[in-house]
């Protein structure tokens, strides 16, 4: 059953259970077919070299498993979408969030988007729908993010999606040194949030 949103709302409308669209987006869980999408996405350097080492194949379908049995529970640690263009049907990247321990109420999310993906504001369309579905039908009031300090591109589109930077607990004097590698930590809560 399609359910319309108010025109303000980055989100066209909710399908159904977890799935919903934007204006050129359609985010639903992650399935069974997605594991190639997944292995491209993962196994890539390039897309991995502000998050961590290329996985193997092994290790990203192992990884992919892990994601796909986490979404189907019912009170997941983990929830991953898959992020479709409406354009051409043809997914183009994954967002998730992870809660820590028994709390629901805050949780951390991420995006990976395929490189044809790029420079199209492609992240702040999916990760602010995303958290929009959060806030409104997840009962989240916290979202937070970490990222390399080198990745110029997710600090500038966290930043238009109202994130809140936090202080990082060591003197200036060592930021200013190593402030490129650094992980940066911001939080977003519902009165932050911009659509």
């Amino acid at each position: 059953m399609e359910r319309v949103i108010s025109k303000k709302s980055r989100i066209k409308s909710i399908l159904n259970s977890h799935v919903f669209t934007t204006e050129r987006l359609l985010i639903r869980p992650i399935e069974q077919q997605d594991k190639q999408l997944f292995r491209q996405l993962y196994t890539d350097k390039k897309i991995m070299r502000n998050i961590a080492e290329p996985m193997t194949i092994e290790q990203a379908d192992r990884a992919f498993q892990i994601s796909l049995n986490n979404t189907k529970k019912d009170k997941p640690k983990q929830m991953s979408w898959v992020i479709t263009s409406l354009e051409d049907d043809q997914a183009i990247g994954i967002q998730g969030l992870v809660w820590h321990g028994e709390e629901r109420s805050q949780a951390e999310i991420g995006i990976m988007l395929l490189r044809k993906a790029n420079g199209k504001l492609l992240p702040e369309e999916a990760m602010g729908a995303l958290m929009e579905y959060a806030y409104s039908k997840l009962e989240i009031v916290r979202i937070n993010a970490q990222f390399s300090g080198r990745n110029l591109a997710t600090e500038r589109f966290v930043k238009k999606l109202g994130f809140v930077f936090e202080t990082p607990l060591i003197s200036t004097e060592c930021i200013e040194k190593q402030s490129k590698s650094l992980d940066k930590h911001c939080f977003a809560e519902k009165n932050h949030y911009k659509l």
